[in-house]
C-alpha cells in the first residue's frame, strides 16, 4: 500500500472527531465541512472545494458525500466517499478522448462496491459548443493533460479520504480505457508512489493518431475518393470469417486470435475483367496497408501491427461513414496534419518519414527513461499493472498496448513480466466496449487480489452483454443480460472453445 503521496499531510487538518484506524463511516456533518478544510499543501497547489454535499442512497448507489474541487489552475476533481462500510479502497478513474468533463459514471460500479471514488476533467472544462480542440494549443493545458491533473487530483483525493475518515486508504488503485489506459500507464512510470494497482484499457498512446491517420490515408486516393467501398469492406470481413472464424472452434462471427489468421487479401483478387464479389489490386494494397501499419523508409513496421483482422467492419465507420455521418477517421486526421505541417495542409501531404510519429501535440507520449526502465520504481514497490485491449478495436488499435508490453519484455525480460504486467486481449471487442464478441470483466476483483493477495489473474471471465456504458458494468453481472461468455488468458495465450458445454460459459474455454 503506497503512502508516499501524502507524506505533506503530516496530521494537518484531520476533523477532531477523528475514528480509530479502521473507521470506515462519515457523518454528514463531517462530509459539509470537508467544504472548510485546506488542502494546498497536501496537493502543492490552491485547491478550493466547490461543494461538498451528502447524496441519499439511490437503487445499487450508496449513500455518500459528494465533493467537487478545483486545483489551480483549472483542475478540476470530483470525490465520492461512502457514508458507511467504506471498504477501505480508493479508485481513481480516468477519462476519454479529449476530456474536458467529469465523468461520473465511469466509477458508479466502483461506488457501489462501497470503494471511495475520484476522477477529473484532465485540466480544462469544455463549454457547450467549444471548439475541444482548442484548448490544445495552450502549453500549460497540455501538460496538465498529459501528466499533471491526475496526478494533483490523486494528491487530493487522498487527503480529502485521509481527512474525511480519519485514516489513510489501505490501497490506491486506478482504472481506465482509453485516454484513461494511458493515464494509468503514465502514473505507474511518472508517479509510482500513487497507485498499489492500474487497470489499464487500450491506452490512447504513443501511436494512436499517426495509426489512423496512415490507415485512413491508406484507403483515400489523392482527390479524396475511397480506395475500399464499403461493399469491398464488406466483401474482405466476409472472406476473413471465412478463412478464420472456426480457428478458436466456434463459428461465432469472431477471431479469437486475429494474430494466428492465415487470410490474405490476395485471396479474394479479381479475375479477369470482372470486379463483382472481388478486390483489385488497387484495393488489395490499401488493405494490407491497413493491417500492417506504417513502414520506415527500409520497409521496417513502425509498430507491430495496423488494424486486426477482423476488425474490418468498423473500418466503413472510419474510412467512409455511416448514417449520414462523415468518417470517423477524417477529424484527427486533419487536425494533426494542420498541427504537424501548416493549416493549409491536406492528407495527401502528410508523409510518415517526414513528419513523424508522434501525432498531434495531444498524443500520449509516454516516457520509458534514458534506459527504458522508469517503471522499475513502481515495480520495485510491488506495483501491478492489468493491461487489456480489444482485437476489433480501430480507434487505439491493439498496437498501443503491444508498444508498452515490448518495451517492458525488453527493458525486464518476458520471463519477469507476470509478476507485474499481465494482457488481456478481447476477442471482437471494439474500442473500450461493445463489439460481438466478449467486452467486459470482472477488473477491479482481479487486481484486488493481485495486490492485496498475491493471486496473480492466470484467466479472466469474460463476457458480452446487451448493456453497453461507456466503459465498465457493475459485477456479478445480471445474467439476462449476458449473450457471450470466453475465458481469456494473459497474452501470449489465447483460448479455444473445448468442444463441450455452453459456448458463452467461460468455463468451457481452455487456453491455447
Amino acid at each position: 500500500m503506497k503512502r508516499a503521496a501524502l507524506c505533506l499531510l503530516g496530521g494537518l487538518f484531520f476533523l477532531s472527531d477523528v475514528p480509530d484506524v479502521e473507521a470506515k463511516t462519515i457523518g454528514a456533518a463531517s462530509c459539509k465541512m470537508l467544504a472548510a478544510k485546506d488542502f494546498d499543501s497536501a496537493v502543492g497547489s490552491q485547491v478550493t472545494i466547490t461543494k461538498a454535499d451528502v447524496v441519499v442512497a439511490d437503487g445499487d448507489q450508496p449513500a455518500h458525500c459528494h465533493v467537487l474541487a478545483t486545483i489551480a489552475p483549472s483542475n478540476g476533481v470530483e470525490i465520492q466517499l461512502p457514508l458507511s462500510e467504506w471498504n477501505g479502497r480508493m479508485l481513481f478513474t480516468g477519462c476519454g478522448g479529449l476530456c474536458g468533463l467529469i465523468r461520473t459514471t465511469q466509477g458508479a460500479d466502483a461506488l457501489t462496491r462501497n470503494y471511495a471514488v475520484a476522477t477529473s476533467d484532465m485540466g480544462h472544462r469544455l463549454a457547450p459548443g467549444e471548439n475541444p480542440r482548442a484548448w490544445t494549443f495552450d502549453e500549460d493545458l497540455v501538460e496538465e493533460w498529459q501528466h499533471r491533473a491526475t496526478h494533483t487530483a490523486t494528491l487530493l483525493a487522498k487527503a480529502v479520504i485521509a481527512t474525511a475518515y480519519g485514516r489513510e486508504q489501505d490501497y490506491a488503485y486506478f482504472r481506465g480505457c482509453s485516454t484513461g489506459g494511458r493515464q494509468g500507464l503514465t502514473e505507474a512510470l511518472m508517479y509510482p508512489d500513487d497507485y498499489d494497482g492500474v487497470i489499464a484499457g487500450a491506452p490512447a498512446a504513443q501511436m494512436v493518431t499517426p495509426n489512423n491517420v496512415f490507415a485512413y490515408a491508406s484507403n483515400t486516393r489523392p482527390d479524396g475518393t475511397n480506395i475500399l467501398t464499403a461493399d469491398a469492406i464488406t466483401l474482405l470481413a466476409d472472406a476473413v470469417l471465412a478463412a478464420c472464424d472456426m480457428d478458436d472452434g466456434v463459428k461465432d462471427g469472431v477471431l479469437g486470435n486475429p494474430a494466428q489468421c492465415t487470410y490474405k487479401p490476395e485471396a479474394s483478387r479479381c479475375e479477369g475483367t470482372s470486379t463483382d464479389r472481388c478486390l483489385t489490386d488497387e484495393q488489395i494494397e490499401a488493405a494490407n496497408k491497413v493491417y500492417d501499419g506504417a513502414r520506415k523508409a527500409d520497409g521496417s513496421p513502425f509498430y507491430s501491427m495496423g488494424y486486426a483482422k477482423g476488425s474490418e467492419r468498423d473500418w466503413i465507420a472510419g474510412f467512409i461513414g455511416t448514417n449520414g455521418r462523415g468518417p470517423r477517421r477524417a477529424g484527427s486526421a486533419q487536425f494533426t496534419v494542420e498541427r504537424k505541417i501548416g493549416p493549409d495542409a491536406t492528407l495527401a501531404d502528410f508523409d510518415y518519414a517526414k513528419h513523424g510519429t508522434s501525432g498531434s501535440p495531444v498524443g500520449g507520449l509516454i516516457d520509458f527513461g534514458t534506459d527504458g526502465k522508469k517503471l522499475a520504481s513502481y515495480i520495485d514497490d510491488g506495483g501491478k499493472i492489468l493491461l487489456y485491449h480489444g482485437w476489433s478495436d480501430t480507434d487505439a488499435t491493439p498496437a498501443s498496448s503491444f508498444y508498452f508490453y515490448n518495451a517492458q519484455a525488453e527493458a525486464f525480460g518476458e520471463e519477469n513480466l507476470p509478476d507485474f504486467l499481465r494482457m488481456f486481449l478481447f476477442p471482437g471487442m471494439k474500442h473500450c466496449r461493445g463489439g460481438n464478441g466478449v467486452n467486459t470483466a470482472d477488473y477491479l476483483d482481479a487486481i484486488e487480489r493481485w495486490v492485496e493477495e498475491d493471486e496473480a489473474p492466470e484467466s479472466l471471465d469474460s463476457y458480452g452483454t446487451t448493456e453497453e456504458p461507456f466503459n465498465y458494468i457493475a459485477h456479478p453481472l445480471d445474467p439476462n443480460g449476458v449473450v457471450a461468455g470466453r475465458k481469456i488468458f494473459p497474452y501470449p495465450a489465447s483460448s479455444v472453445y473445448g468442444g463441450s458445454g455452453d459456448v458463452a460459459d467461460p468455463e468451457n474455454w481452455i487456453e491455447n
